[in-house]
């Protein structure tokens, strides 16, 4: 019954961020909340448009398409459209978008720290830490990266179905548990994701009681993986067809944060404790958990092995976290390509949103803290924001039918511009297909995201341009013939292109899957085939240890 009042406490205390956003219907004004509207609703159009799931955006661009779901995260424009598909609007779908994952990271976090503490206080303090983590907040309420909120709820999910599955024998269970949540969490944002499944795996290796434990983990995450596979994989091949490493390449020159910035409170959110306006400090109550924990250490005050190894392991991970946001690691940064997709260095702070909640659920409650030290904890840790509890940057009046047919491509850095292209299109074209060589002409066009239809009549053999981007992937059928595709015309940079004979034919241009999709594709269907395979399969010891 307790926990049932904690869980209630933690859900009343995280709507305290929102509420000053739900009663208006004005928009948060945050650093990326208008590439979200645009996204939401090409997402939602390739929805019902019959893309499951989505991978091209045909509107975008001025018409010309790109191919953005093949890149960007899925469970929050999901969410998102839901509301959508319900009756909200994109400024409304946007805003339950983030308290939902809000109020999931919060559940979460003290289910994850109530099983592994079996200790309310630890949980509830822990749990505090995480949501009101100064930059868990920038992240949402000034950032509006709502995809990294998702990436903040479902870690604590996974760490929750790993710690599970070390208290009983329910292999299968386990298993199943553990790849759903990986899945969730893997889709639901590109980088940080990739970060917390790393998490997810070394704690998995440090507290699992045994070896077989730590193998019944690894399958669970690996299943995971593979559940996802449909889309990390073509992300991480197919984006040498993008400008992104070119336009990346240095960025992360510029976001290394002062060393004070981190351990200063900024509890005003002044600018000039910001870099590239994100306020990277760890929090009032976590600068003071990690003095705590160094100390203990040192002094030798922490008796428990499990305390012991948890201080360990949170205090290397806000080592690591630190170290990546500092000028020392530019060997690593400019040696790494993959570590160039985080953009900014201050990403890390995502390490310490978790590592310092758990060190501080650790070392700040212990077995003679008094309730009453435990309130004071929270009410500083929750008051220390407070400045977060109205959209800093303000609300806006936003013209949502703009977004609904937004002519722009939504990428600030190239990321998924296709190298073939000249660059963004500029302006809608006067015509969607032309005969550009050779004596004919079009008729009957018709046009959807992921196919286009038209009849040739060509009173000679002709060259024919459709005005959409080229990705693979792309096929041109005439008379449902598959025809070779020209996309590296100079005169016609990246465009399909493609030669059809004189007579009059049926031309049909569609979005289909590439190599390298089918094979992620029949990945993700053989990892749930083989979840299916499991439920099915008769479970042999199912006792509690």
């Amino acid at each position: 019954m307790k926990s049932f009042k904690h869980y209630i406490l933690i859900i009343a205390i995280s709507l305290l961020p929102f509420v000053s956003m739900l009663i208006t219907p004005l928009a948060p004004h945050t650093h990326d909340s208008p590439v979200h509207f645009a996204r939401m609703a090409a997402y939602y159009k390739a929805l019902a448009e019959g893309q499951i799931l989505p991978r091209w955006a045909g509107e975008l661009n001025y018409g010309y398409g790109m191919p953005l779901f093949n890149f960007i995260y899925h469970v929050p424009y999901l969410v998102t459209s839901l509301f959508i598909f319900l009756g909200g609007g994109l400024v409304f779908s946007f805003k339950m978008s983030m308290l939902i994952s809000f109020l999931l990271s919060g559940i979460g976090m003290y289910a994850f720290a109530h099983r592994f503490f079996k200790h309310e206080g630890k949980a509830f303090v822990t749990a505090v830490l995480y949501q009101f983590a100064p930059f868990h907040l920038v992240d949402l309420v000034v950032r509006g990266d709502v995809a990294e909120g998702y990436a903040l709820a479902f870690l604590p999910w996974v760490l929750y179905t790993l710690v599970r599955g070390f208290e009983n024998n329910d292999t299968k269970k386990n298993i199943i548990f553990t790849s759903l949540a990986a899945l969730l969490l893997i889709t639901s944002h590109n980088a940080i994701s990739l970060i917390f499944f790393g998490i997810a795996f070394l704690f998995s290796l440090v507290f699992a009681p045994d070896m077989r434990k730590r193998i019944e983990a690894g399958l669970g995450l690996g299943l995971g993986l593979a559940l996802s596979a449909f889309y990390w994989l073509p992300a991480l091949i197919e984006r040498k067809f993008t400008y992104g490493d070119l336009f990346m390449k240095d960025m992360y020159l510029s976001h290394f944060a002062p060393f004070f910035h981190f351990l200063v409170p900024n509890i005003t959110n002044s600018e000039a404790m910001q870099t590239g306006g994100i306020a990277v400090s760890f929090g009032l109550v976590q600068v003071a958990a990690l003095i705590l924990g160094v100390v203990m250490l040192m002094q030798n005050r922490i008796r428990d092995a499990k305390e012991k190894k948890t201080v360990l392991f949170m205090l290397m991970l806000t080592l690591i976290a630190f170290f990546f946001m500092q000028p020392v690691s530019k060997v690593f940064w400019a040696g790494i390509p993959i570590l160039r997709m985080f953009q900014f260095p201050w990403r890390f702070l995502n390490i310490a949103v978790f590592s310092l909640a758990v060190l501080g659920g650790t070392v700040l409650i212990r077995k003679k803290t008094t309730m009453l030290l435990s309130l004071i904890i929270v009410l500083i840790t929750v008051l220390s924001v407070s400045v977060y509890f109205r959209p800093p940057l303000g609300t806006d009046r936003i013209d949502e039918t703009y977004y609904w047919n937004y002519p722009l491509n939504t990428t600030y850095f190239g990321e998924t511009d296709v190298i073939w292209s000249a660059g963004p299109a500029g302006a809608y074209p006067e015509s969607r297909f032309d005969v550009i060589g050779g004596e004919g002409s079009i008729v009957d066009p018709v046009k959807k995201g992921t196919m286009h239809t038209f009849t040739v009549r060509a009173e000679t053999d002709v060259h024919v341009v459709d005005r959409t981007q080229y990705f693979p992937g792309w096929r041109v059928y005439v008379d449902g013939q598959k025809t070779p595709i020209e996309f590296q015309d100079q005169n016609w940079r990246g465009l399909i292109t493609f030669r059809v004979p004189s007579g009059t034919h049926h031309i049909r241009v569609s979005w289909e899957e590439s190599p390298v999709r089918r094979i992620a594709e029949a990945i993700t269907a053989l990892a749930f085939f083989t979840i299916a395979v499991l439920l099915v399969l008769p479970q042999r010891d199912k006792r509690r240890i």
